[in-house]
């Protein structure tokens, strides 16, 4: 079978799904998202977003992946692994999409949505600055730099569907009201 982001996105949909679905106290829910294996299939869905990301040449699709693995990198860190089935991801995966990110930041390559959703995550800068401030200084000069003191994200500007098949990011950006009705 031939991995395209389709196919992580709905194998992260169905993981999502799994999670959500699960009835008990934290504790309870992180033991069985733990024993069905749904955190180490989270850590690998992760790292085959980043192996796609090298292995496809479409400019577009390498800048949406680079917008998933920067969503799953700051949401691992913001919301309870038991709600998200999102735990424990592997660190050499992290700080490679930050690089990454580094680069699109120097070479101008991100787009007004990542520009917003980066915003976003920086008033949780303890989610980026651990793995950017060594040498990645175009990423915290921008999380440092970002104007956390105004909501960042467009309520109810985006088109209908823009969300849609985006993986757990949709499913998060749609909770928070950024289509239209």
């Amino acid at each position: 079978m031939q991995i395209t982001i389709d196919t992580l996105s709905n194998l992260e949909l169905d993981l999502h799904n799994y999670a959500e679905s699960l009835d008990g106290d934290m504790d309870s829910r992180d033991k069985q998202l733990q024993e069905e294996g749904i955190f180490d299939q989270y850590r690998n869905l992760h790292q085959s977003y980043l192996d796609l990301f090298f292995n496809t040449k479409d400019e577009e699709i390498q800048l949406e992946i680079l917008k998933r693995l920067i969503f799953l990198n700051w949401y691992a860190l913001v919301e309870p692994s038991c709600y998200t089935g999102i735990q424990d991801l592997d660190n050499a995966a992290v700080l490679e999409s930050y690089s990454i990110l580094n680069e699109y930041l120097i070479n101008n390559k991100t787009d007004k949505e990542f520009t917003w959703m980066l915003s976003y995550y920086s008033s949780w800068d303890f989610t980026i600055l651990p793995f950017s401030e060594l040498n990645l200084n175009a990423l915290t000069k921008f999380v440092r730099e970002a104007d956390t003191t105004v909501l960042a994200s467009p309520k109810k500007q985006l088109p209908k569907g823009s969300m849609h098949n985006r993986g757990q990011m949709g499913v998060y950006w749609i909770s928070c009201s950024v289509e239209e009705d």
